[in-house]
């Protein structure tokens, strides 16, 4: 089973990815921002982590940080915008636009 850590600002979508993919068998672990994951991250270990890049407080030094202590797990950006920001492009693996339909995250994480 992968543990995925799902950081989002937003209750609603934390709590609608975190019902879709359990239903899938994966664990999934919800923070509302980095500081929240990153306290949780020696207890979870995730297998990769899916996150909304245009949050509020998201400070690319810590980003980085987080990055390179854990250098080999996955990360998906989850966002509005249809097509990945030009400035987030570097801190992602792979990127989907948020949407009700979860299907093409669902198939995206059994790939990999």
């Amino acid at each position: 089973m992968k543990t995925i850590l799902y950081i989002d600002h937003s209750a609603s979508w934390r709590f609608l990815l975190q019902e879709e993919l359990s239903e899938e068998g994966f664990e999934v672990v919800t923070a509302s921002n980095l500081e929240e994951a990153v306290s949780t991250w020696g207890r979870i270990h995730p297998d990769l982590v899916i996150f909304e890049p245009r949050q509020n407080r998201l400070r690319e030094e810590q980003f980085e940080r987080l990055r390179n202590k854990y250098p080999n797990i996955l990360w998906i950006g989850y966002s509005t915008s249809l097509q990945c920001p030009e400035e987030f492009k570097k801190w992602v693996h792979f990127y989907l636009p948020k949407s009700l339909q979860t299907e093409e995250m669902k198939s995206l994480i059994k790939s990999l």
